[in-house]
């Protein structure tokens, strides 16, 4: 089933029977049927939904997400929380027991840059840079395996990320409309170029697909064994969506940005502001003296669709032996981490592709 995206402004859900129409004004924009959707997601301030589509979208389990028209994450609204108590309980414990963590995320890192190797390959076109740089993945793959610590695990993964997004850098055409995309090295706080600003969305859109199986799968999104686990930070989810930065979120901003379905035009630069506490009012941000970088227009909706596109994709998945879209790899995997964290499998094993 489809994620509804609304994101034109004064654009609002309403129900009607066992459909959501969606309006702007008096407009009738869409009409869909309740059950054709498994998630709404809103995108800036001048979209809402109203009281009676709220309730009959949370009662079914259909969750509500909340984005800035940037593309920011700001929450997620669902109906009754998962019961799964004992899981929870155990996923606590097992977090604390640092080998057991260790070795899990050691998997998760492993897998991630074996996919990263994959992208690369399939988007080098035999360059002579890539041969060396395949090279040095692998390597990088196999000392993931061997990381003696939490710690050690994230200096190779940020290590091996920094010569990765230089490789990406060189798989990127120039913008059709002439210029550049000024796509140095990743910088997502805030996203300096077209580039960055498209990979944040990507990933921004691929979290709240992890955060959503997590708790459908009844673990907390929350704790996980490679993220650092702090306040408001969903580590689970974040270490979920390692192993699926590359083939998803990497491989749809290639994707666009080569065929090419975006360019320069189709992206805004404005002043960054932010907030030193999140509980403060709109009018207390404060301007930090940065510029911040979004996608804008149809060229947005556009990314959606080709985001949506490949989640749905159909992919070979070896603990089935059959294939599934990669959205319910998502819940798959995570479902195969709660196997692991209630002890019922030995290890965690990553989702790669070929």
């Amino acid at each position: 089933m489809p994620t509804l995206y609304i994101t034109e402004p004064g654009s609002q859900v309403h129900k009607s029977n066992n459909r959501l129409i969606i309006k702007n004004g008096k407009e009738i924009l869409e009409a869909i049927p309740i059950t054709k959707i498994d998630q709404v997601v809103l995108m800036g301030r001048g979209v809402s939904v109203t009281t009676a589509a709220l309730h009959a979208l949370t009662r079914r389990g259909i969750g509500i997400v909340y984005l800035t028209g940037t593309g920011g994450y700001v929450s997620r609204m669902t109906g009754p929380e998962h019961k799964h108590s004992r899981l929870r309980f155990q996923q606590a414990q097992w977090v604390s027991r640092r080998e057991i963590a260790l070795e899990t995320a050691r998997s998760i890192v492993h897998g991630k840059i074996l996919n990263q190797r994959t992208l690369v390959q399939r988007h080098a076109k035999q360059g002579r840079w890539a041969k060396r740089a395949l090279v040095g993945m692998g390597t990088m793959a196999e000392r993931a395996k061997n990381a003696r610590s939490v710690e050690e695990l994230r200096g190779l993964e940020g290590q091996g990320a920094k010569e990765y997004f230089g490789l990406l850098r060189q798989m990127l055409r120039p913008p059709e409309d002439g210029g550049s995309w000024r796509f140095e090295r990743r910088a997502y706080y805030p996203p300096p170029d077209p580039v960055n600003a498209l990979l944040s969305f990507a990933y921004t859109l691929l979290l709240r697909d992890l955060v959503t199986a997590c708790e459908l799968a009844g673990l907390d999104p929350y704790l996980g064994c490679l993220h650092e686990i702090d306040y408001g930070r969903p580590s689970m989810a974040l270490d979920l969506i390692e192993e699926f930065r590359p083939i998803i979120a990497d491989s749809i901003v290639l994707f666009v940005v080569n065929r090419p379905m975006v360019r320069l035009s189709d992206f805004k630069e404005v002043p960054f502001k932010k907030k030193v506490d999140a509980r403060e009012m709109p009018e207390d941000i404060l301007d930090t003296g940065k510029r911040s970088v979004f996608l804008t227009g149809e060229a947005k909706k556009d990314f959606l669709a080709a985001f949506e596109h490949r989640v749905n994709e159909l992919v070979y998945y070896p603990g089935s032996g059959e294939k599934r879209k990669y959205r319910d790899v998502f819940q798959l995997q995570v479902y195969q981490m709660t196997r692991v964290i209630m002890g019922e499998e030995k290890r965690y094993t990553p989702f790669v592709v070929r």
